[in-house]
């Protein structure tokens, strides 16, 4: 399961989520219990991940350009090019005006194609 999580996570996220869900992270996805699948996909679409702490606004940095919004699917941001990567906050050319517009779409669009990429997850291994 390790293996076939950190196609889309990184090794040690997958592990966690697998330990969340009570599954042994060896387990070969093909035998795994629909229950088991079900607490996997439950596990990956409703954990919370909090904040603990930022560098502060001296270091907070905005720049322009990007990856143009044709190149990703608006609903997902999943690269057209590359599928399974899904682009947010200043890597795309979304410019915004000074006030927080910049860090709002940085939080939005990560929450979007998060949201994709569990669902893309959720329905690989269902």
């Amino acid at each position: 399961m390790t293996t076939v999580l950190s196609t889309r996570l990184p090794a040690s996220v997958a592990e966690s989520w697998l330990g969340r869900a009570s599954i042994d992270p060896a387990a070969v996805l093909a035998h795994l219990a629909r229950d088991d699948r079900r607490r996997l996909v439950h596990a990956l679409t409703t954990t919370r991940l909090q904040v603990r702490g930022s560098r502060g606004y001296q270091y907070a940095e905005v720049t322009a350009g990007g990856v143009a919004l044709d190149d990703v699917n608006p609903a997902t941001l999943e690269s057209r090019a590359c599928p399974g990567l899904y682009l947010v906050g200043e890597i795309l050319d979304v410019d915004g005006r000074l006030g927080g517009f910049n860090f709002q779409w940085a939080w939005s669009s990560g929450f979007v194609a998060g949201t994709a990429a569990a669902r893309a997850l959720s329905d690989s291994i269902s």
